[in-house]
C-alpha cells in the first residue's frame, strides 16, 4: 500500500472565553498571528542602507475569528469586555455595552481563551491552546451586519504575556499548548 508524502494536520476547535462558549466560526476558524518586533540595523557608512543586523524587541500575538453565532455568550463577553448593562452569563444573548471605567488597565478585563481540538484521528496539533491573559485587541474594529444574511462577528483578541511554569522553570508566554 502506498503512503502519502505528507500527513496534513487539520481539524476544527471548540473555543471559550471566560468559560463561555464562542460558538461556530466561519471556515477560517481561529487564525493565530505573530508579529516579531525588531529594530533594523541598516544605516551605516560601510553598507549604506543595507540590512546588516537586527535587534530583537519582543513578540505580539493575536487571534482573529469570525463568529457565526452572534448570540453566543463567549462572543458577547469579548465584545462587552469593559462592561455591559445586563449580566452576560449562561443563556444571555443581549448586546448592551457600556463604557466602563475609562483609564483602567486593559489587563483588568482580560480573561482566559481556551481552544480545544475536536478531532483525534489523525491527531490535531496543538490539542489545546490556552491564553490566560487575552482580550479584545486595542484599537481594532468589529462589525455586525444588520441584514438578512448570517450575522458574522469578526473579532481580534490580543494575547498578552503572563508567567507560566514548565518543568519548574518560569517563562513569560502569550499562550501555552498541549
Amino acid at each position: 500500500m502506498a503512503t502519502g508524502l505528507i500527513v496534513p494536520v487539520s481539524g476544527p476547535y471548540l473555543g471559550s472565553w471566560k468559560a463561555y462558549p464562542i460558538g461556530t466560526l466561519n471556515d477560517d476558524g481561529y487564525v493565530l498571528q505573530a508579529t516579531l518586533a525588531g529594530q533594523e540595523v541598516n544605516l551605516s557608512d560601510a553598507y549604506g542602507m543595507t540590512l546588516v543586523e537586527a535587534i530583537y524587541r519582543g513578540q505580539n500575538w493575536r487571534i482573529r475569528l469570525r463568529g457565526l453565532e452572534a448570540n453566543k455568550t463567549g462572543l458577547l463577553s469579548i465584545l462587552q469586555e469593559f462592561g455591559n448593562t445586563t449580566a452576560v452569563g449562561a443563556g444571555a444573548t443581549d448586546l448592551n455595552p457600556h463604557l466602563g471605567l475609562i483609564g483602567t488597565r486593559w489587563t483588568s478585563y482580560n480573561d482566559t481563551l481556551l481552544l480545544t481540538a475536536i478531532l483525534g484521528n489523525p491527531p490535531t496539533m496543538p490539542a489545546t491552546l490556552t491564553a490566560s491573559n487575552s482580550g479584545f485587541a486595542p484599537n481594532t474594529n468589529t462589525e455586525m451586519l444588520m441584514t438578512s444574511k448570517v450575522r458574522e462577528m469578526p473579532l481580534e483578541l490580543v494575547l498578552l504575556p503572563y508567567t507560566h511554569v514548565v518543568a519548574s522553570t518560569t517563562y513569560n508566554v502569550p499562550f501555552s499548548t498541549t
